[in-house]
């Protein structure tokens, strides 16, 4: 199952029908995101989105069912408040 680019974050109206492709996702990510993402992909972490609203960007990345978040400014949230559907 490939997760969809819609989650539970409050205030991101930015829903698609049709999944932006990975090359996509990396163009949005802010300079600090890619330094910090640089680090997870080390650890094997893998992007799966950026969403978007007016005022932040947020990453998510996941390795083995554990999801991770970057901010704008770069920090990672290892244990975020976040849940996706899966396409079934």
């Amino acid at each position: 199952m490939q997760a969809s680019a819609i989650s539970s974050f409050a205030g991101f109206d930015d829903r698609r029908i049709t999944q932006p492709n990975i090359n996509q996702h990396w163009h949005r990510l802010s300079t600090a995101q890619r330094f910090a993402f640089y680090t997870l992909a080390k650890l094997g972490y893998q992007l799966l989105f950026v969403r978007q609203s007016k005022n932040e960007k947020t990453a998510v990345a996941r390795q083995d069912g554990q999801l991770v978040t970057i901010d704008s400014e770069g920090d990672i949230d290892f244990n975020p408040s976040l849940v996706l559907r899966e396409n079934r």
